[in-house]
Protein backbone atom coordinates (compact mmCIF):
# COMPACT_ATOMS: atom_id res chain seq x y z
CA UNK A 1 0.00 0.00 0.00
CA UNK A 2 1.38 3.22 -1.12
CA UNK A 3 0.66 5.91 1.63
CA UNK A 4 1.71 9.83 0.48
CA UNK A 5 0.37 13.01 2.65
CA UNK A 6 -0.96 15.44 0.79
CA UNK A 7 -2.29 18.92 2.27
CA UNK A 8 -1.60 17.44 5.57
CA UNK A 9 -3.80 14.78 5.28
CA UNK A 10 -3.27 10.85 4.51
CA UNK A 11 -3.76 9.71 0.97
CA UNK A 12 -4.07 5.80 0.46
CA UNK A 13 -3.29 4.38 -3.30
CA UNK A 14 -6.49 2.37 -2.95
CA UNK A 15 -8.58 5.59 -2.58
CA UNK A 16 -11.15 5.76 -5.40
CA UNK A 17 -9.65 8.88 -6.38
CA UNK A 18 -6.44 7.33 -7.74
CA UNK A 19 -8.06 4.60 -9.62
CA UNK A 20 -9.96 6.87 -11.39
CA UNK A 21 -7.47 9.66 -11.76
CA UNK A 22 -4.80 7.31 -13.26
CA UNK A 23 -7.68 5.91 -15.93
CA UNK A 24 -8.18 8.83 -16.66
CA UNK A 25 -4.75 9.68 -17.34
CA UNK A 26 -4.24 6.24 -19.57
CA UNK A 27 -7.50 7.07 -21.51
CA UNK A 28 -6.42 10.51 -22.52
CA UNK A 29 -3.12 9.48 -23.27
CA UNK A 30 -4.75 6.92 -25.47
CA UNK A 31 -6.63 8.95 -27.11
CA UNK A 32 -3.77 11.36 -27.53
CA UNK A 33 -1.79 8.28 -29.37
CA UNK A 34 -5.31 7.27 -31.50
CA UNK A 35 -4.96 10.77 -32.50
CA UNK A 36 -1.61 11.14 -33.78
CA UNK A 37 -1.79 7.64 -35.24
CA UNK A 38 -5.04 8.68 -37.03
CA UNK A 39 -3.35 11.94 -38.23
CA UNK A 40 -0.16 10.33 -39.29
CA UNK A 41 -2.20 7.55 -41.46
CA UNK A 42 -4.38 10.59 -43.32
CA UNK A 43 -0.99 12.15 -44.33
CA UNK A 44 0.14 9.09 -45.81
CA UNK A 45 -3.15 8.35 -47.26
CA UNK A 46 -3.07 11.81 -48.90
CA UNK A 47 0.26 11.54 -49.88
CA UNK A 48 -0.17 8.39 -51.73
CA UNK A 49 -3.34 9.85 -53.49
CA UNK A 50 -1.04 12.82 -54.83
CA UNK A 51 1.43 10.13 -55.98
CA UNK A 52 -0.54 8.17 -57.59
CA UNK A 53 -2.44 11.44 -59.51
CA UNK A 54 1.22 12.49 -60.31
CA UNK A 55 2.04 9.08 -61.86
CA UNK A 56 -1.31 8.91 -63.99
CA UNK A 57 -0.86 12.60 -65.02
CA UNK A 58 2.85 11.62 -66.69
CA UNK A 59 1.48 8.30 -68.40
CA UNK A 60 -1.60 10.81 -70.01
CA UNK A 61 1.17 13.24 -70.80
CA UNK A 62 3.39 10.78 -72.33
CA UNK A 63 0.65 9.34 -74.08
CA UNK A 64 -0.80 12.73 -75.46
CA UNK A 65 2.79 13.44 -76.64
CA UNK A 66 3.48 9.75 -78.35
CA UNK A 67 -0.30 10.32 -80.29
CA UNK A 68 0.44 13.83 -81.18
CA UNK A 69 3.94 12.82 -82.57
CA UNK A 70 2.42 10.13 -84.33
CA UNK A 71 -0.13 12.12 -85.94
CA UNK A 72 -2.77 10.61 -84.35
CA UNK A 73 -4.21 13.76 -83.00
CA UNK A 74 -3.74 17.54 -84.03
CA UNK A 75 -0.94 19.75 -82.20
CA UNK A 76 -3.72 21.88 -80.43
CA UNK A 77 -6.08 19.09 -79.16
CA UNK A 78 -2.07 17.92 -77.83
CA UNK A 79 -2.00 21.33 -76.15
CA UNK A 80 -5.43 21.44 -75.04
CA UNK A 81 -4.53 18.36 -73.54
CA UNK A 82 -1.17 18.92 -71.80
CA UNK A 83 -2.97 22.27 -70.40
CA UNK A 84 -5.75 20.30 -68.75
CA UNK A 85 -3.33 17.88 -66.93
CA UNK A 86 -1.33 20.95 -65.86
CA UNK A 87 -4.53 22.87 -64.54
CA UNK A 88 -5.93 19.18 -63.00
CA UNK A 89 -2.26 18.88 -60.87
CA UNK A 90 -2.47 22.29 -59.54
CA UNK A 91 -5.97 21.87 -57.81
Amino acid sequence: MFIESRGGEMWSGRHDDYFEQTARMIAEQLQRNRSGQRARAVKYSREQAAQSRRIAHDNEAAELERLAVLGQIPYPEYKAGVAALEEDSDD
